[in-house]
C-alpha cells in the first residue's frame, strides 16, 4: 500500500506537470529589440509563489529585485532573493568572458539560467525575461494563474553603447512621475540614455541656486504661439489639451510651467541608474537663452531679451559676464548629474545678433578669428576646457561643427540637409550620436515619419570606413514638445516608433526584417496595451487624398493592422465606433467627402478624409509649346506659407527642365512658382502627387489638384483630375521654411504607371 501510494503521487505529479507545461511557437514570441540569437526548445518554465531567485554578486541585485517587483505588481507576490542555491530556480552566473552589456539566457522546464558580467547585461536579460511572460505582467493585480515563459536559449549583445530617447521640457513640461514612467518604457526595449532637454528660450526647467530668478520667473510664462495652436486643436482631438497640473498662480497671473528642484533632479537619476540608464542634462547655450536673458538682461548684446528674424538673441560673447554666467551654471549641473557628458546646445544661433555688436566684434578681432562661427566655437572649446576641469565631456547639436569643432568635443548629428557636419566629424575622428531630424525626430506627424521609415534607417554612412564608423556611439530620437502639451500626446508620438528605434540601436543590422519586426509589433502592442500606452496607430489604407470620377466609383478601403475595424461617415462628421462600419467596398456616384477612421480595440486611429469627386473632362488648350522644361519665379523671405505665394505683376521667370530646387538648396523661407504646360497622351484619369518639404499647391488650369500645403517635412499627397488628350496648363507652388527643402512632381496616366513629371510631358511658352 505505501509504495502504491507513493506511484499513484508520483503519477499525480507527472499529470500536474503535463497541464502546466506547454510548448511556444515563434509566432507567439515577441522579443523586441530582437535577440542576436534565439533558439525555442521543448516546454516552458513556470512562475509561481515558490520560485526562488539565486545571487551571489552584488551587481546582480538590480535586476533581481526589478523581477520580483514585477510579479509583486501583477501576481501580487514577490519572488524571494537569496544567496542560497538550494531550492532556486532562477540562477544568477558571472561570466567574464560575456561582454559589457551583453547576457545569456537559458530557459527551461525546470529552471532559468541568467549569465553575464555586469549589472546590465543581468538587467537586459530581464527585460527579455519580461517580454517573454504574458502582458499581464505589466498589470496591477492581475488575475493571470499561469505565468509561463518558452524555454528557450538566447545569447544577446548590443550594436551601439548609446540607445537613447530624448524629452523637451522647455516648451511643455512633464512631471517627475511622468518621467520615471517613460524610463521604465525605455528600460523595457533597452534604451540606456536619457537626455532632457531643461533649458530653452520657453522655460528654464532646473533649479540653479546661485541665479534663483532662473526658476522663480523664467519657469513660468503666460499663454504662448504654442500653447494657443494646442488649445485650438483640443477642441477637435483632446491630445492636444495641455495638462492643467502645470498651470499656477503666479504675481496675480494664470501662467504655465514649472521646473524640477535638484532634489528631485537626484530621484531621477537614481531611479533611471536603477534601470541602467544614464541622464544627460542639456543646458542650451549661447542660443536659445531667452528663459535667462529675461531675467538677466546683462548677457545679451542689448541688454534686453529680443528675437532675430527666426531665432531669439543669443547671449553675448564679447562679454565676460556671458562665460561667468554660463560656467556658475555649469558647476552646480556638474556636481548634479554623474553623467559622462553635458550637452551645451549650441544649435540655431542667431548671429546675426554678433554681426551687430561691437564687443563680439572685438572678441574677433582680438583672438584672430574669421567670422562668428569661430567665435561659438571659441566659446565652445572655453566651455569644453571648464567641463573637463570638472570631469565631463562636451557634447552638443552639429551646429558646434561649423567654427571649427575641438579635438575631443562629441556632435550630434540631427540635420539631414548638414550631412558635411557629420562628414568633417568623422575625417576629424570625434564622436558623434545620430539623431537625424527627418528619421528620428518623433515630434513629427507619423504619416511624416512612419515608424517603417524609423526601421529602416542606416544610421552608419555607406561611405564611412572602419575607423570613422566606431565613432558612432549610438542613435537617439528627439521628442519636441512644442506640440506636445502632455503625456497621453508624448506616448502617442513616441510609440510604436520607439520600438523601431531601440531595435536599430540594440540589433545588428545584418539581423534586422521589416517583415519580421511587423510580425512581431503585432503581440507587442497587446504588452503597450497593457501598460496603458495611448500608442498611434496607422490609419485606414486605400484612400487617396482626392478622388476623381466620371460616372462611379468604388472605393475599397483596408485596415493596416489585424484586429482593426473601419468606421466611416459621408455627412462631413466625424466618425466614431457608432458611424457606419465598413464591411464592403463603397460605390459613389455622386461627389461626397468620405472621412474614416480605424479602431484597435478602444485605441482609435487619426481620421482620414478624401474628396470623392464627380468630374468632366477638361479641355487641352490650342498651343505648341516649347517642350521639356516649365518657367520657374523665385523669392526669398517674402512669405511664411505656400497658401500666401502669390506672382507679382512683373514676374520675372528662368526656364528650368526639373521640377525641384536646384540652385537653391538651403535656403530658408524661400518661395518659388512654376508655370507652363503638362502634356495628357491620352484621355482619361490621371493622378498627380508632389512629395515636398514644406509645401506645395498643384493646380491644372484653375482646377485646384494637390493640396500639399502647410509647413512640414517632406511628404507625398495626391489628386485626380480628368483630362483630355493635349496640352494643359499647369502652376505649382512651393514654400520652404527652414531647414533642408525638397521637392518632386509626379503623375499617374490613366493605365497606372507613375512617371517623374519632366521630359516631353511638360513645356512653356
Amino acid at each position: 500500500m505505501k509504495y502504491s501510494a507513493i506511484i499513484l503521487l508520483l503519477l499525480s505529479v507527472c499529470l500536474s506537470c503535463q497541464t502546466t507545461s506547454r510548448t511556444f511557437t515563434e509566432t507567439e514570441i515577441s522579443v523586441v529589440p530582437k535577440p542576436s540569437e534565439m533558439v525555442i526548445t521543448k516546454g516552458s518554465y513556470s512562475f509561481s509563489k515558490s520560485t526562488k531567485i539565486f545571487i551571489d554578486y552584488e551587481n546582480q541585485k538590480p535586476a533581481a529585485h526589478y523581477l520580483s517587483d514585477l510579479f509583486k505588481n501583477a501576481a501580487g507576490y514577490s519572488i524571494a532573493i537569496s544567496e542560497s542555491k538550494d531550492n532556486a530556480t532562477i540562477i544568477f552566473s558571472k561570466d567574464e568572458n560575456i561582454k559589457t552589456e551583453a547576457y545569456h539566457l537559458e530557459v527551461t522546464p525546470k529552471k532559468i539560467n541568467i549569465k553575464a558580467s555586469d549589472a546590465a547585461g543581468y538587467f537586459y536579460a530581464i527585460q527579455t525575461l519580461r517580454q517573454l511572460l504574458p502582458a499581464s505582467i505589466e498589470e496591477v493585480n492581475n488575475n493571470e494563474k499561469k505565468w509561463f515563459v518558452p524555454s528557450i536559449v538566447i545569447a544577446d549583445q548590443p550594436r551601439f553603447s548609446w540607445r537613447g530617447m530624448h524629452m523637451d521640457f522647455s516648451r511643455h513640461f512633464f512631471s517627475i512621475d511622468e518621467v520615471k514612467t517613460f524610463l521604465n518604457y525605455m528600460a523595457l526595449y533597452k534604451l540606456n540614455t536619457y537626455h532632457m532637454h531643461l533649458t530653452d528660450d520657453q522655460g528654464w526647467r532646473i533649479e540653479i541656486k546661485k541665479y534663483p530668478l532662473l526658476t522663480e520667473k523664467g519657469a513660468w510664462r503666460v499663454e504662448s504661439t504654442h500653447d494657443k495652436t494646442c488649445n485650438e486643436l483640443a477642441k477637435k482631438d483632446p491630445l492636444f489639451i495641455i495638462d492643467p497640473q502645470h498651470y499656477h498662480d503666479r504675481d496675480g497671473e494664470k501662467k504655465y510651467g514649472g521646473f524640477f528642484t535638484q532634489e528631485q533632479i537626484k530621484e531621477i537619476i537614481t531611479y533611471a541608474a536603477e534601470r541602467q540608464i544614464e541622464v544627460i542634462p542639456e543646458i542650451d547655450m549661447p542660443g536659445h537663452l531667452k528663459s535667462a536673458i529675461d531675467n538677466y538682461p546683462y548677457l545679451s548684446c542689448t541688454n534686453e531679451a529680443g528675437w532675430g528674424e527666426i531665432f531669439s538673441s543669443p547671449a553675448c560673447l564679447g562679454k565676460e559676464t556671458t562665460y561667468e554666467f554660463t560656467k556658475n551654471i555649469l558647476i552646480e549641473v556638474a556636481e548634479l548629474f554623474p553623467s559622462k557628458y553635458i550637452h551645451i546646445g549650441g544649435d540655431e544661433v542667431n548671429i546675426q545678433s554678433w554681426k551687430e555688436c561691437p564687443l563680439c566684434q572685438k572678441a574677433i578681432k582680438d583672438n584672430h578669428l574669421k567670422n562668428e562661427h569661430e567665435l561659438q566655437s571659441f566659446f565652445n572649446r572655453d566651455i569644453e576646457s571648464f567641463l573637463n576641469s570638472k570631469g565631463k565631456k562636451l557634447l552638443g547639436w552639429d551646429e558646434i561643427v561649423e567654427g571649427g569643432l575641438s579635438k575631443d568635443g562629441t556632435m550630434m548629428w540631427w540635420r539631414n540637409w548638414a550631412p558635411t557636419m557629420r562628414d568633417i566629424t568623422a575625417k576629424h575622428g570625434n564622436d558623434m550620436v545620430i539623431t537625424p531630424c527627418f528619421e528620428y525626430y518623433f515630434d513629427a506627424q507619423h504619416e511624416v515619419t512612419p515608424f517603417e521609415k524609423v526601421y529602416k534607417y542606416e544610421p552608419v554612412p555607406e561611405n564611412f570606413t572602419k575607423e570613422q564608423t566606431k565613432h558612432i556611439l549610438g542613435v537617439q530620437a528627439n521628442l519636441w514638445s512644442e506640440m506636445i502639451p502632455n503625456f497621453k500626446r508624448l506616448q502617442y508620438m513616441a510609440f510604436p516608433r520607439m520600438l523601431a528605434l531601440a531595435e536599430t540601436a540594440w540589433t545588428s543590422k545584418e539581423n534586422k526584417s521589416s517583415e519580421n519586426f511587423q510580425k512581431r509589433m503585432e503581440i507587442q502592442y497587446q504588452r503597450l496595451d497593457a501598460l496603458g500606452i495611448r500608442y498611434h496607430i496607422p490609419t485606414v489604407t486605400g484612400l487617396k487624398d482626392k478622388v476623381a470620377f466620371l460616372d462611379k466609383v468604388t472605393i475599397e478601403l483596408n485596415a493596416p493592422l489585424k484586429n482593426m475595424e473601419i468606421y466611416y461617415t459621408i455627412d462631413g462628421s466625424l466618425p466614431t465606433k457608432t458611424s457606419k462600419k465598413y464591411t464592403a467596398p463603397l460605390e459613389f456616384s455622386q461627389t461626397t467627402t468620405l472621412t474614416t477612421i480605424a479602431y484597435r480595440g478602444e485605441v482609435a486611429s487619426e481620421t482620414k478624409s478624401a474628396l470623392i469627386e464627380k468630374q468632366t473632362y477638361l479641355d487641352p488648350v490650342n498651343i505648341t509649346p516649347i517642350k521639356g522644361a516649365l518657367n520657374r519665379w523665385t523669392t526669398v523671405k517674402q512669405y511664411k506659407v505656400v497658401d500666401s505665394v502669390s506672382l507679382p505683376k512683373n514676374a520675372v521667370f528662368e526656364s528650368v527642365k526639373e521640377i525641384n530646387l536646384a540652385g537653391k538648396e538651403g535656403i530658408e523661407q524661400l518661395s518659388m512658382v512654376f508655370k507652363g504646360y503638362f502634356y495628357a497622351e491620352e484621355e482619361g484619369l490621371f493622378e498627380f502627387s508632389t512629395k515636398s518639404d514644406d509645401g506645395s499647391l498643384m493646380y491644372i488650369g484653375d482646377k485646384f489638384v494637390v493640396d500639399n500645403g502647410g509647413n512640414h517635412s517632406a511628404i507625398e499627397k495626391n489628386g485626380m483630375v480628368a483630362l483630355k488628350k493635349g496640352w494643359h496648363p499647369i502652376t505649382i507652388y512651393y514654400h520652404e521654411a527652414t531647414g533642408g527643402g525638397s521637392l518632386e512632381v509626379f503623375y499617374k496616366t490613366p493605365n497606372g504607371e507613375k512617371k517623374t513629371l519632366n521630359g516631353n510631358a511638360i513645356a512653356h511658352d
